[in-house]
């Protein structure tokens, strides 16, 4: 009796999760177009809204891949600094790609005013 209802609790949570992930990607989908088209119109207070909602809708899936990257990024430079006996440069080839880039998907970003960077440039890259 307790297996069955911890089965269904997870298929319930499944579910929710599926239905969540396919109501998120059909509005993508029909949130496209009029990004696209974006670009060349004004927008009104509705689409500002749409996009702040998208945006926002993107960075709760965007960010903890970015989040991942960057700790996971964080870990190997260190055992890249330890095992090249303190070699910071080297170390630095693997911090900051995943240090730096985009963390927050912001409106500008649907608007393709920004670009969206998952590898980070360093911004020291222009002083060397």
């Amino acid at each position: 009796m307790i297996a069955n209802y911890c089965v269904n609790q997870e298929m319930n949570s499944t579910r929710r999760l599926m239905v969540f992930l396919i109501g998120f990607f059909v509005m993508v989908m029909v949130l496209n177009p009029g990004i696209t088209m974006a670009a060349e119109e004004e927008f009104t207070e509705a689409g500002e809204a749409g996009l702040g909602i998208g945006s926002g809708l993107l960075t709760l899936v965007y960010l903890p891949f970015k989040l991942t990257y960057a700790v996971l990024g964080g870990v190997i430079g260190g055992f890249t600094y330890a095992l090249t006996g303190g070699d910071l440069e080297t170390a630095k080839t693997v911090w900051e790609p995943s240090f730096y880039g985009t963390y927050v998907i912001t409106p500008s970003h649907l608007k393709g005013d920004e670009a969206v960077r998952f590898y980070g440039v360093s911004p020291y890259e222009d002083e060397q």
